[in-house]
């Protein structure tokens, strides 16, 4: 099926429209009326415009060309016009008007050339069948309801020059007109595709930031959120615009105080909250708020800018962590020597007099009491120097999951695991080969375990499950202990630092070096009274850090 260009078809239903109300018009007029009318003309001038329309919807399947099919319907226009001008009383017809119907027509459609042709084609046209009429080449129709006055030939002149004037200013103006609207149409739709250009630009932008983006109206009322905020805040984006901000409880009260402060003052406000929970868990977030005006310069809102910065604080920390680590071991190895040499002598000392027969018991019970004592502080030593100076590691191959299930075994049949106590685990798979020290591993297992036992004095359950991917391991210990507080989380790898009565603080931060010299990473999940879950993730075949 073809298809009829816009203005084409347009034309062609106004044009029907108009003549079959002229014709219904004249129907009535006709069987309404006793006395008989002489307009027979109008019937073939309808006849006349039906076969016309008949002709132009050819022409449009034909020719797909707008101008063609628009210049083939003013001239159809223009005949049945001159048809019209002719019954009606030739250069005294009312309807010699409808010439600039024709003219405006094609202006407006055919722009200025287009206008000019129709005027003149309308100058010859008027002007023929004037001259024709007035000298009687052809005679006035028998039947009409005007009649043609006799013309002077100035008066037939002037007429002419006066219609001919009307023609050609008719079709400049118009056109003139017609020509800007053009330009200006043309103008606005390349600003309405540069403007949905740079929508779609602007939308892809905002999409794609991993930084959240929401938007809040001066009643406190989100207006928008993007991907990344939906993200971040774990909600979709239904459940959060068009809610108040304030409901979200993205930020505690006194910060929310700042955020209204800013909205009323207009300035930037930038700050860091651990204020929001996503699923339970604490979430570090940074935010930037800026004002948000509109092209007038009136407050329209405020624009909220947030990062996650949970896992940034968790490196720093880490960071951190190894900073002090470092710098505690450099400056504390040299004294821990210097201490050692002296204990080795007093110790020695002690153990020679301890031998003689002159001590009383009293004397003989503080002797051991030293010599105990010595025992104990040099194997403090020796932790402490294994952490800042640890023996040379030796990667090889090994199964992982057999250390653990080893470590297991022995923490269950030693007297660290009271009766009290009940050890579960889950380990799978059974076997996952993994390139590291198995005897530094084995420690970590070691420590993590006996910490976990430590922490459930009123007896508990310790239960220890693996996961593994190709690439990596995952080995979790949890138990239901008494927990930890943020404070002691954030020290429980550091050195020195220990929740137990009988612990050096050394055990949880040599484990730590040496996940992370695996290329691992330790996390921890842990309330005050809800337990402690301690998950490792060592790779398989790592880069061994010094």
């Amino acid at each position: 099926m073809f298809r009829i260009v816009p203005e084409v078809r347009t034309l062609i239903a106004v044009r029907i429209v108009a003549v079959t109300t002229l014709l219904v018009v004249v129907l009535i007029v006709q069987f309404t009326t006793d006395q008989f009318l002489p307009i027979n003309y109008l019937y073939l001038v309808a006849a006349l415009t039906y076969a016309l329309t008949i002709v132009y919807l050819a022409v449009a399947a034909l020719v797909v060309d707008r101008a063609v099919n628009l210049a083939v319907q003013v001239a159809g226009d223009l005949l049945v016009e001159t048809l019209l001008v002719y019954f009606t009383g030739g250069l005294d017809s009312p309807f010699s008007f409808l010439y600039l119907v024709s003219i405006i027509t094609a202006s407006m459609l055919l722009y200025r050339r287009g206008g000019l042709l129709t005027a003149s084609a309308c100058v010859i046209l008027y002007a023929g069948l004037g001259d024709l009429l007035y000298y009687g080449v052809i005679p006035m129709p028998e039947q009409g309801f005007f009649s043609m006055t006799p013309f002077s030939s100035f008066r037939l002149y002037l007429n002419m020059a006066t219609n001919f004037a009307g023609f050609y200013a008719t079709a400049l103006l118009t056109s003139y007109v017609s020509e800007k609207l053009r330009v200006t149409s043309l103008e606005l739709d390349a600003n309405r595709r540069s403007l949905a250009q740079l929508k779609v630009l602007n939308e892809n932008v905002i999409a794609s930031i991993p930084s959240g983006l929401i938007t809040v109206a001066p009643s406190g009322v989100i207006s928008f959120a993007n991907p990344s905020a939906c993200e971040i805040l774990a909600c979709p984006a239904v459940e959060i615009v068009g809610r108040p901000l304030a409901d979200l409880e993205l930020f505690p009260e006194e910060d929310w105080e700042r955020l209204r402060d800013a909205m009323l003052t207009r300035k930037a406000a930038r700050g860091e909250t651990e204020h929001y929970m996503r699923g339970g868990d604490r979430v570090t977030i940074g935010y930037a708020v800026t004002p948000l005006n509109t092209l007038d310069g009136q407050p329209a809102g405020i624009s909220i800018i947030f990062q996650d910065l949970t896992d940034v604080k968790r490196l720093e920390e880490q960071l951190r962590l190894k900073d002090r680590m470092a710098a505690v071991g450099e400056l504390s190895a040299g004294i821990a020597h210097e201490i050692r040499n002296p204990l080795a002598a007093i110790a020695g000392s002690v153990q020679v007099l301890k031998k003689s027969e002159r001590l009383a018991p009293q004397e003989q019970r503080l002797m051991s009491i030293i010599l105990k004592e010595s025992d104990r502080l040099n194997k403090s030593i020796q932790d402490f120097l294994q952490f800042v100076r640890p023996s040379e590691r030796r990667a090889i191959e090994f199964d992982v999951v057999a250390s653990l299930s080893e470590t297991l075994d022995l923490l269950s049949n030693s007297l660290e695991l009271g009766a009290e106590h009940t050890l579960e685990r889950a380990l799978d798979p059974p076997k996952y080969m993994l390139v590291g020290d198995p005897d530094q591993i084995r420690q970590v297992f070691w420590n993590i375990a006996r910490n976990a036992i430590q922490a459930m004095p009123r007896g508990g359950r310790l239960r220890v499950t693996t996961a593994a991917t190709y690439d990596a391991i995952r080995i979790e210990f949890a138990d239901n202990g008494r927990g930890m507080s943020d404070h002691e989380q954030r020290a429980l790898f550091q050195p020195f630092r220990t929740n137990f009565p009988t612990g050096t603080g050394l055990g949880m931060a040599i484990s730590f070096r040496i996940v992370q010299e695996h290329g691992g990473r330790i996390e921890v999940d842990s309330e005050p009274e809800g337990g402690t879950a301690i998950a490792l993730t060592l790779p398989r075949v790592p880069t061994m850090r010094s």
